[in-house]
């Protein structure tokens, strides 16, 4: 048995200098540094390997080491986190937590990513979706997870966590169907990590999956497993009228992005709907003038849900298109020989994406209002809701605020980059930032984008812009669409979560009650007169 080192043995580790050592060597000292200061709680240590990692960094790395370096970068940010008890308090804030979600995020969207083998890879994004659900973001870890059993089918610790991650959103959701079957979904996923060919990356697996069975006794417990299986037929939905709505429902349902949490367990047919609903809301008596008529945040809420399922249609109109719209006939262009992509396919891309980053800065602006905020209007963000006025400090109201799906959109904000609130969570943040503001403001080129390596070197359009080939425009709107989806559920579980708490403090008290109808389907048709 190898006696872990001691403090002393540990100072003297963090002494060695990297400059005799080859990039291997390097690497492999750095990571074991991490080790034992994670196992020792050696805040010197971990620090010391922050260094370490940025010195080496300055060699000039091949990719596949790069993007191990922003794993260890992480790792390392997870001992100070775990020294300082982050991981154990409610804190919404948490500096280390931050610093590691970022390095996770870089390591995964880095050029050396794919070269990693597979069980790294599977930790790194494992690790990253395990951060996502501890602050709230359920939605957005569950993805993240199923990227890594793509990698490896039975990796054990993405199966169990994300069966833990599909728990916590069943409880946050209220139709008692889907309920029912993401707790069946959670429940297998627990289930998945002793059976027979589970693949572990840990020596001693065993805490995690005595926690991963409790979690799925508690499940068995409330749940009826075997009748939930029978009844949850997935495959049996809505496929849509015509040839061309069918191929949107798949694109949606491939891409997750129906209001339908069952759309986050894969694309299945069943979830091809939008029945995402804010939560029954209460009201004081007299609070409104316009009493009679239902609270404004329901119809506010309604205008959000049309914005992203239309700005949803014009990214699927954008990206399938293969002809030539009659609109753009007859519209004199300049060929400026760095392939452009001029047509009203392109613009349904870029406006999908104006929109869609739009509706975040909405869902601020809700915040605000439920809350009581009392932010001025015209300054709301979705990145600078939560903050003091002009300081990057939280506000006082939500430091200690219990509520999990309202911390997990707060952190979703940090996804964003801000010119004052310059601290992010995403490797692609300051990008989408950048092409937010040159659709809103400046000039986005965009390329044909088979052309884009031969006509456009980094993405600076020499002062004149930004760059950018037709598929990246693309995958980056697919992106934010994905990002309005989980703001419009996480906001609904949030108010939801708040309304319950008023009925838990006033159990007896008299209420009277407004029923809400569902707009026909044909009143959406605009009115000729």
């Amino acid at each position: 048995m190898i006696a872990k080192p001691g403090f002393e043995d540990l100072n003297k580790f963090c002494e060695r200098s990297l400059t005799k050592m080859n990039d291997a060597e390097a690497i492999a000292h750095i990571g074991q540094l991490i080790d034992d200061s994670f196992d020792a709680s050696f805040e010197r240590g971990a620090k010391r390997a922050l260094y370490l990692l940025d010195e080496l960094s300055n060699r000039g790395l091949d990719d596949t080491p790069g993007a191990l370096i922003e794993y260890f970068r992480a790792n390392a940010w997870a001992t100070l986190s775990n020294i300082a008890n982050v991981r154990r308090s409610w804190s919404w804030e948490a500096p280390e937590r931050q610093a590691e979600m970022l390095a996770l995020s870089r390591a995964s969207n880095h050029p050396g990513f794919a070269g990693l083998d597979k069980v790294r890879r599977c930790q790194i994004l494992t690790n990253h979706a395990n951060l996502l659900h501890e602050v709230g973001r359920s939605i957005d870890a569950i993805a993240i997870w199923d990227a890594a059993l793509k990698i490896i089918p039975s990796f054990a610790m993405a199966s169990g966590n994300r069966g833990s991650g599909l728990k916590s959103y069943a409880g946050m959701v209220v139709d008692n169907r889907e309920r029912a079957i993401l707790s069946l979904h959670a429940f297998d996923g627990l289930c998945s990590t002793v059976s027979e060919g589970a693949v572990y990356d840990s020596a001693d697996p065993q805490p995690a999956l005595a926690h991963f069975a409790n979690l799925a006794t508690e499940l068995a417990a409330a749940v009826n497993i075997d009748a939930v299986r029978e009844m949850q037929d997935l495959d049996r939905g809505d496929e849509g009228r015509s040839k061309s709505e069918r191929a949107y429902r798949r694109w949606c349902l491939r891409h997750r992005l129906f209001l339908c949490p069952l759309n986050d367990l894969g694309p299945h047919l069943a979830a091809a709907t939008d029945d995402l609903m804010l939560p029954p809301l209460t009201e004081k008596f007299g609070e409104r003038p316009d009493g009679h008529l239902p609270p404004p945040i329901i119809s506010f809420f309604s205008q959000m849900k049309q914005e992203y399922a239309s700005a949803r249609f014009m990214l699927f109109e954008g990206m399938s298109s293969t002809s030539v719209h009659f609109s753009d006939r007859g519209v004199a262009l300049t060929d400026t020989l760095d392939y452009p992509l001029y047509s009203l396919a392109s613009e349904r891309v870029r406006t999908a994406f104006r929109t869609a980053y739009s509706l975040l800065d909405k869902v601020a602006f809700l915040v605000d209002r439920y809350w009581g905020l009392g932010k001025v209007p015209y300054r709301i963000s979705f990145k600078n809701v939560w903050m003091v006025e002009n300081k990057a400090r939280l506000l006082p109201q939500f430091e200690k605020l219990n509520n999990l799906p309202l911390r997990g959109l707060f952190w979703l904000s940090k996804e964003l980059f801000d010119d004052q609130l310059k601290q992010t969570t995403a490797a692609d943040a300051r990008e989408l930032h950048g092409i937010r503001n040159a659709l809103e403001h400046t000039y986005l080129r965009v390329s044909e984008g088979w052309a884009k390596p031969f006509v456009i070197k980094g993405t600076s359009n020499n002062g004149f812009g930004i760059a950018i080939g037709s598929d990246e425009l693309e995958a980056k709107a697919v992106r934010v669409m994905q990002m309005a989806r989980s703001a419009l559920f996480y906001i609904s579980f949030a108010i939801g979560v708040e309304e319950r708490k008023k009925q838990l403090a006033k159990p007896g008290q008299l209420a009277g009650s407004m029923p809400l109808y569902g707009l026909d389907d044909r009143r959406k048709r605009r009115d000729p007169s």
